[in-house]
């Protein structure tokens, strides 16, 4: 399945992409080739196979971009991570991060495991080797990737390259330039991915609804969409069938305070009590607010005063229509 929406390759976590449709021919080339990257020991275990296995199977993903700020455990997601560390007592995962300015990351919505095994220490390299074995082996039916599609599997990072389920005629590809000789220092370990595998999953392998799991094969979900004039999208919510439409990055006006600045770079986050990120003190400065930088029950007070004097429901809440009227309170 080639991916209908926009998309980023995070090869880099930014940068565009060329996507490449794929022959299952080649697929299962790269499957018994290039995708295990090196033959694991028959005496290191691999994951179980899924409880029920349906006749059908999820199509490859396409790339999903994170575009919202949720960073909380998904089911799907912790129940891959325990999967992992079960199989290989000893390990750990970690999954969901605080959210930068720029969404670029699906640990920022919960979305991505890091499963923690070393390329530097013998044992640790084969029980990687041996998820990516199992991750990408042909199933009886002859259909490559299989565990990975009925996990949802995105795309993984792994010992300096990046393999995406979107992108599989490429097989492993050079992730951020990691190969090169200056970056093989153990301080970038983490960075080039040598220290742990990254798996990124789609929003149904997030939630726990692939195959994998319930034994049905999930429809294709593309999470919340992100308006054109926002730069985050609200939290996830509920499935979205539908591909998002590629919006382009805002940018505030030519002539922009700092203030107007960072709330365009904010646009669209939500924005809850006890909330403190960067966006709350020019936020606070915009409604006249004290500026503590901690969305405060005396801050929602203000705001909710704010929104009626602007013609919006006083909910005391940052919606689209607030954020937006806040960009047109500070336009130059």
């Amino acid at each position: 399945m080639v991916p209908t929406a926009s998309t980023t390759d995070p090869t880099t976590h930014r940068g565009p992409t060329a996507l490449t449709g794929v022959l299952l021919v080649l697929a299962l080339a790269l499957t018994l080739t290039g995708c295990t990257r090196s033959q694991t020991a028959a005496a290191t275990p691999r994951p179980p196979v899924a409880a029920v296995v349906p006749p059908d199977i999820e199509e490859l993903a396409p790339y999903v971009r994170a575009n919202s700020c949720t960073p909380e455990a998904r089911p799907g997601t912790a129940a891959l991570g325990k999967l992992l560390v079960k199989t290989y007592p000893g390990t750990s995962f970690g999954g969901a991060r605080s959210c930068p300015a720029t969404a670029d990351s699906e640990h920022h919505e919960g979305r991505a495991v890091d499963w923690m095994n070393s390329v530097r220490n013998a044992k640790q390299k084969k029980q990687a080797e041996a998820v990516l074995d199992w991750l990408f082996a042909v199933d009886e039916q002859g259909r490559p990737y299989a565990n990975a599609r009925r996990l949802g599997v995105m795309y993984v990072i792994w010992d300096n390259h990046i393999w995406g389920a979107y992108r599989t005629g490429d097989g492993w590809r050079e992730y951020n330039g990691c190969e090169a000789k200056k970056k093989q220092a153990r301080s970038l370990d983490s960075a080039c991915h040598r220290n742990h595998i990254h798996i990124s999953l789609t929003w149904a392998g997030a939630m726990g609804r692939t195959s994998y799991w319930t034994g049905a094969v999930a429809p294709q979900d593309y999470g919340r969409c992100r308006p054109a004039d926002m730069s985050w999208a609200y939290g996830y919510k509920a499935p979205n069938p539908v591909p998002c439409p590629d919006v382009g990055q805002v940018k505030a006006p030519k002539g922009a305070s700092k203030t107007l600045k960072t709330i365009v770079t904010y646009s669209g986050r939500s924005m809850k009590l006890g909330s403190s990120y960067a966006a709350v003190k020019p936020v606070q400065k915009a409604i006249g607010a004290k500026q503590t930088g901690t969305y405060s029950t005396a801050t929602v007070k203000k705001m909710k005063s704010w929104q009626r004097d602007h013609d919006l429901e006083a909910t005391g809440k940052l919606n689209y229509a607030t954020w937006r009227a806040l960009q047109k309170a500070l336009a130059p």
